[in-house]
């Protein structure tokens, strides 16, 4: 890890827990086992340690998002139906659970967000448009394919991604990792989610 990348993560660990306006220069110099004067051979400020943070948290998780829906695209299976669905959605699910607990920079990125989103109209829009509405758009994509070829029943697919999508959400703010109580919960949603919604 270069001394940047040091100050970036000792950086967003302190921001995740005591946000932006909180945290000092010399707080983040500190962290990193550096002087505050040596801060300033990477970056202009801490306006500027904080911009950069988002810029490389941002690009890391989204990328992350990217591979897993490319991954779990339906729409190149030959065979379509419910069990290749609830397999899908129970993989999503708990790689969901992975790019945003098991990995500690998309975790504390996102409870740096949590914080920050009631400072900023732009970050709130980046936290709604990386942890919500990406998911969103994707399951719509992923109901919209399965309704037109018959595994799930018809109807208003954005409502069903809300459907799917909103328990996990909530699960991901209740719960610190996947563990057996979270795994359960999320096999209990998604088995219930498969069963109400596969065409019989």
């Amino acid at each position: 890890m270069t001394t940047k990348e040091k100050i970036i993560h000792e950086a967003l660990s302190l921001f995740s827990v005591r946000g932006f306006s909180s945290v000092s220069v010399r707080d983040i110099a500190y962290a990193a086992g550096i002087k505050e004067s040596s801060l300033y051979n990477h970056f202009v400020n801490k306006q500027d340690i904080f911009n950069q943070t988002i810029a490389f948290c941002q690009e890391r998780v989204t990328s992350q998002y990217e591979l897993l829906y490319l991954q779990n695209s339906i729409s190149s299976r030959v065979e379509i139906h419910s069990q290749l669905v609830h397999d899908i959605l129970y993989s999503i699910s708990q790689s969901i659970f992975r790019i945003n607990l098991s990995d500690d920079y998309n975790r504390m990125f996102r409870q740096m967000l949590t914080i920050e989103q009631y400072n900023s109209g732009e970050l709130r829009d980046l936290y709604k448009d990386i942890f919500i509405d990406q998911a969103i758009q994707y399951q719509i994509i992923l109901f919209t394919y399965l309704m037109e070829n018959g595994v799930i029943i018809k109807g208003q697919p954005k409502a069903l991604a809300l459907e799917f999508y909103s328990p996990i959400f909530l699960l991901l703010s209740r719960y610190d990792s996947l563990d057996d109580e979270a795994s359960r919960l999320l096999k209990i949603h998604i088995d219930y989610f498969i069963l109400k919604n596969t065409s019989k």
